[in-house]
């Protein structure tokens, strides 16, 4: 299936011609042309970064970023989860300001995908604690740990990044 980077945005999609019928890109509708058409190979780069906003619609923005990634669909579906749980914690726990920005960088690692996820908050401990079966929330953080393979959080000056890794079968196609 072809690939495609977008010339105004840089998301990377596939199949975009075949798949929604049209030569327009699925996040921001500029027109692809045959000119950004990608041969992705093994190894090549699978990751992307994305500038945010801070509003409800940032967390579907990243995963639709995610879902366009060449990777195997388990660690892809993975990845969406976690950049899904991460911005929106970001969006809602950090102090933010509606249209502060958040952003997201995936990072290809050879054999994992890193997801790091910054926004100017002051930052928090990290506490993995099930909050219980009535709980409304608070599992956000549990899911992150269940599904990545390592993650952290790093605070300074400039705010806080939460990150974590994936693992990446090798040689895994998408």
């Amino acid at each position: 299936m072809p690939y495609y980077r977008c010339p105004a945005c840089g998301l990377m999609a596939y199949g975009a011609r075949g798949r929604w019928g049209t030569s327009a890109c699925p996040s921001c509708s500029a027109e692809l042309p045959d000119s950004a058409r990608l041969h992705v190979s093994p190894g090549s780069d699978r990751g992307t970064t994305r500038a945010l906003t801070a509003r409800p619609e940032a967390a579907a923005d990243a995963r639709r970023a995610v879902a366009t990634l060449p990777l195997p669909a388990t660690p892809r579906e993975k990845l969406a989860l976690l950049v899904s749980e991460l911005v929106t914690n970001s969006v809602r726990h950090a102090g933010l300001a509606s249209g502060d920005p958040v952003s997201v960088q995936i990072s290809d690692r050879a054999d994992h995908m890193r997801l790091a996820v910054h926004d100017g908050g002051h930052g928090f401990t990290p506490s993995v604690q099930d909050p219980g079966p009535l709980a409304l929330g608070g599992r956000g953080l549990v899911l992150v740990s269940a599904l990545s393979d390592h993650w952290g959080v790093d605070c300074d000056a400039a705010g806080c990044t939460v990150w974590c890794e994936v693992a990446i079968e090798d040689g895994a196609q998408a």
